[in-house]
């Protein structure tokens, strides 16, 4: 049993509303005979339902209101209506028409198109006739009128009338009328509701002691309502880091404590270290305006890598020191200087080996935004994330890397299946892609690796071996938690913001 001190004057206020006017009012009523504001009566009839002392029916009907273009229409008739009316006397011109009938030009355009569609006009010697069947349309009564007649205000249908329904939506794909769905709510006393119903009784007590009554005395005298300590609290939604961002934060953390250093490069890249330092051909295909986002041909400034570019020019084409013959083309300097949007992050790890403050043997990643040419789809972005690191050293071999990229699909991603898959890259060799099972999707690829080539790292002064990996780290956010659309991690869901759920690595 609801002990009714704890009852609040709002709550007190709706249940006397539904004892003096009748069980089953609606929110509008309740309104109106309570003297509350719409906020204050969902604050009271939630209250209440938690207490269990009312129930709440929802009803969803189709409510209808002129606009603007309707109330013109509601006033003059119709755009036909009055078509048909201006030449009911006899044959006008165009211009003659459209004044006497007081059309716009899309009335006209729309009724002309109409009216001459339906037979009920013909144009003869550049005027326009009213025909036979025009003429005995004029005596017929017109539907819309009836319809604009109710449209006064809002209008509510359980259900459209059945002479109304061909002309409502004729009327709506028009832009004359407009439809809302709008939610009724009906209010009705449970059986406990009805019981304490009649001691219910507006009381002056005090929901809440504030200072300033404490300090002018005036809670003196004065009862205070008790508080259900039982019922309902409104959920509380703390602030918290975007899952996927935490998630980044959290990789970072780990490879740090492994000994890895982070670096960091520019968006907008040079194609001299996005794609040449790599041995990728000035000819590949991934180098086209399909893969990637070009910012400015040959705008970039090279003048500090004179020696290093001819350096990768000689690579290019024959090889150099490199033991290579090279791609065996005419390699363009200009090209390098293209300014592009960088389409992976393996240009960092290159701007990486080329820095003062290299470490061998070393450990270095670099997390950030790629940009691709792509088809958006659910595990594809135009663009994303990329986890490229790299080691070097006198130790480092093929077999490392394979543990390594284990190591991150398992401790990183939380995956139950990994598997490696033979690849191919310029840059590389030997080189492998990294494929994680997930659950309702299948095999999906995380990223590719490999051990860098002589022709990239020899140019760069770098004699010891380089295991390298580009993993989607985004893939890896799905992969640990179970998501099967990229596209969701970046929406403005609150409902899965809310809701999301942290597990550790090794769940």
């Amino acid at each position: 049993m609801i002990d009714i001190d704890s009852l609040h004057n709002l709550e007190r206020k709706v249940l006397i509303a539904l004892r003096e006017f009748g069980d089953g009012l609606t929110l509008n009523v309740i309104k109106e005979r309570a003297n509350l504001s719409e906020g204050e009566i969902n604050k009271a009839i939630e209250w209440l339902k938690g207490k269990g002392l009312i129930k709440v029916d929802e009803d969803v009907k189709q409510k209808f209101k002129l606009t603007e273009i309707g109330e013109k229409c509601a006033k003059e008739g119709m755009p036909e209506k009055r078509f048909l009316l201006a030449i009911k006397d006899g044959p006008l011109g165009f211009k003659e028409l459209i004044q006497k009938a007081n059309l716009d030009k899309d009335e006209f355009n729309s009724a002309i198109g109409f009216l001459k569609e339906e037979g009920l006009i013909k144009i003869e010697d550049g005027k326009i006739h009213l025909t036979e069947l025009g003429n005995k349309r004029l005596q017929m009564p017109w539907k819309e009128d009836k319809l604009f007649h109710l449209l006064k205000d809002w209008i509510y249908f359980d259900e459209i009338p059945i002479f109304l329904r061909e002309v409502v939506p004729f009327l709506e794909d028009r832009g004359i009328i407009e439809k809302k769905d709008s939610v009724i709510r009906t209010i009705y006393l449970t059986e406990e509701g009805k019981k304490i119903l009649p001691k219910v009784r507006i009381e002056d007590k005090i929901d809440l002691l504030t200072p300033k009554m404490i300090l002018d005395g005036s809670w003196k005298g004065k009862s205070f309502r008790k508080y259900d300590i039982s019922a309902p609290a409104p959920p509380i939604y703390i602030g918290k880091k975007q899952p996927y961002l935490k998630f980044v934060d959290e990789v970072k953390e780990k490879l740090i404590s492994l000994g890895f250093q982070e670096t960091k490069g520019p968006l907008v890249e040079l194609a001299f270290f996005n794609n040449d330092l790599l041995f990728m051909p000035q000819d590949h295909p991934a180098r086209e305006i399909h893969d990637i986002y070009f910012i400015e041909r040959g705008g970039g400034d090279l003048s500090r890598y004179k020696q290093l570019l001819e350096k990768t020019k000689k690579v290019h084409e024959y090889g150099w020191e490199t033991g290579s013959t090279g791609w065996g083309y005419k390699f363009d300097k200009n090209k390098s200087k293209d300014i592009i949007l960088r389409s992976h992050t393996t240009a960092v790890s290159i701007r990486t080996l080329l820095s003062k403050d290299l470490k061998i043997p070393g450990k270095y990643f670099t997390i950030g935004r790629v940009y691709r040419p792509d088809v958006i789809d659910w595990k594809h972005l135009t663009e994303f994330d990329q986890l490229d690191g790299i080691i070097l050293g006198d130790q480092m071999t093929f077999r490392e890397l394979l543990g390594v990229l284990k190591k991150f699909a398992i401790e990183f991603g939380g995956a139950k299946k990994v598997k490696f898959v033979p690849g191919y890259f310029p840059f590389t060799e030997p080189s492998v892609e990294l494929h994680v099972y997930m659950e309702g999707k299948g095999w999906m690829e995380i990223g590719g690796a490999g051990i860098f080539r002589p022709e990239v790292t020899l140019p760069l002064g770098i004699e010891v071996p380089v295991i390298a990996w580009g993993l989607g780290i985004l893939r890896l956010f799905m992969t640990k938690y179970n998501i099967k659309d990229m596209r969701q991690v970046f929406s403005n869901d609150l409902k899965w913001l809310r809701e999301f759920r942290w597990k550790n690595a090794n769940n």
